[in-house]
């Protein structure tokens, strides 16, 4: 099963993030038109610090619940 689901989602994931990706560009774009989009969106270090942190969180979520723990613990 882990195998599946670490298959599905190399092959979905990054689908999904292109998706994501497009539509918040969308609605930034739309934000930025009409002149309602606040400063700090216009730069791109709060995307690349929320991909960042999502990516941190993502990690540690698959070495505590994917990574193999019959393997013995290194000292």
């Amino acid at each position: 099963m882990r195998i599946v689901l670490g298959v599905v989602v190399l092959l979905f994931a990054p689908t999904v993030a292109f998706f994501i990706w497009a539509w918040l560009v969308q609605i930034k774009r739309e934000r930025k038109l009409a002149g309602t989009l606040p400063e700090w969106q216009a730069l791109p270090w709060t995307n690349l610090g929320i991909a960042g942190l999502v990516l941190v969180i993502a990690a540690l979520l698959y070495i505590n619940f994917l990574a193999d723990s019959s393997a013995p613990a290194a000292c």
